[in-house]
């Protein structure tokens, strides 16, 4: 096996990794033919390891993305007179569609079929994006929600419905598409929810929620149905949001897996801090934990669920008690779940600690409260995180704007958090 470190360098410089650079290859592909590329992963493990010759389209997306011929990352260039062709846009475009004709009428066979008809889809393409969206939940656990997740999936769920419509699949693999898309979807929503972008986040809403039915998916469903209830609840619709998460709870799933009775039995209850009594929040609490003990942890289950564990409850428990202003329990579920949060879900533990802060002021402890506020890592103020801060800093300075807890506070925040 050969290593072709030119590539492998190049790749490095413009921080491409396998699955992204393939992505990249069939958005070029794609952009400049018509057609969707089948660049996979393995593709590109091949291009590292052991292809000294690329084929012409292969050339041709790699050319475009490095912005340099072939030669120059490594390749023996494929012939002279495909080069030729491959110097100007519209020399390859057509020389991708005239070439394979040329060659067929040279070996005497039948030339492939025009670009109207659809190209197959196979499972290893749907699993390509499934791969790219795994690593954008992973970054939304680390940082959060940005615009730049929010674009990222929402450019991944059309690639996906542009499979859909120009693709040949059996039904399971069009089922998949759909769920995938609807998912993709729910993320760019989401993102938009966890960075407080309300408007962004309604535009993704009906077309989540759209393509959630199409795919008969029911995990879809139930996640997508969370977020609309969270989305909801962020715009003080309390009501909508409290309808969205109980159709998050009548989806049959729930009555069959504990793990997803348990998932939105716990979201009803922060919803029904608003709209319902005390206790239905801590029955609904407590019947959550229930739920989760009986869960089988060995089933397969979509990578998005990664984030649901005990350490979630007691973060949407200190959340229902934040809402009810009961801040002494506030406190206790806000410990509870630092003892329990993972290292990797960053946003979550900035998040907790952003609201232990708040309940700490709201029971007289400004100086502690401020020294919790400040362990909140600069890079995850943003969003949620930043708007819980904000509202710390509003009570901070109404409660004692003289005191030297808020000096302390302001001049941290003038110098760190808004450097």
């Amino acid at each position: 096996m050969r290593e072709n470190a030119i590539l492998r360098k190049r790749m490095a410089d413009l921080g491409l990794s396998r699955p992204e650079l393939a992505r990249e290859m069939n958005v070029v592909l794609k952009h400049l033919t018509g057609r969707h590329g089948t660049f996979s992963e393995r593709t590109i493990h091949d291009l590292l390891t052991r292809t000294r010759t690329p084929r012409s389209r292969t050339a041709l997306a790699l050319e475009t993305i490095f912005d340099c011929p072939v030669a120059d990352l490594g390749f023996v260039p494929p012939a002279r007179h495909h080069q030729q062709h491959l110097e100007h846009p519209v020399k390859r475009r057509a020389f991708l569609v005239a070439a394979p004709i040329a060659a067929a009428a040279t070996a005497g066979v039948t030339p492939p079929r025009p670009e109207s008809v659809p190209y197959r889809i196979g499972a290893a393409d749907v699993e390509r994006l499934e791969q790219l969206h795994d690593q954008a939940i992973d970054a939304d656990d680390r940082a959060g929600g940005n615009e730049a997740t929010e674009r990222r999936c929402a450019a991944l769920a059309e690639e996906a419905l542009e499979m859909q419509r120009e693709g040949s699949a059996g039904g399971r693999v069009r089922s998949r598409l759909y769920a995938l898309a609807a998912s993709l979807t729910d993320s760019a929503m989401w993102a938009a929810i966890d960075d407080r972008r309300t408007d962004a986040a309604q535009a993704h809403l009906h077309h989540a929620v759209t393509l959630a039915s199409l795919s008969g998916d029911q995990a879809v469903q139930i996640r997508v149905w969370g977020h609309a209830a969270a989305l909801y609840r962020q715009m003080g619709r309390y009501t909508d949001s409290t309808a969205a998460a109980k159709a998050a709870r009548a989806v049959p799933l729930c009555r069959t897996d504990p793990f997803y009775a348990s998932m939105t039995r716990a979201r009803l209850s922060l919803h029904q801090a608003h709209t319902g009594s005390r206790t239905d929040v801590l029955r609904s609490l407590d019947q959550a934990r229930k739920d989760l003990s009986r869960t089988d942890h060995a089933e397969r289950r979509p990578r998005w669920t990664g984030f649901y564990d005990g350490a979630e409850i007691e973060l949407l428990a200190l959340q229902a008690h934040t809402e009810m202003g009961r801040w002494q329990e506030a406190e206790a579920r806000a410990h509870h779940a630092l003892a329990l949060l993972r290292p990797n879900m960053v946003r979550n533990r900035a998040l907790t600690t952003a609201y232990l802060a708040g309940a700490q002021l709201r029971q007289g402890e400004a100086g502690l409260a401020v020294a919790t506020a400040k362990s909140v890592p600069s890079a995850a103020v943003h969003g949620r995180v930043a708007h819980l801060l904000g509202t710390f800093t509003t009570r901070l300075i109404a409660t004692a704007p003289a005191s030297s807890h808020t000096q302390e506070w302001t001049a941290y925040r003038k110098d760190i958090l808004c450097a």
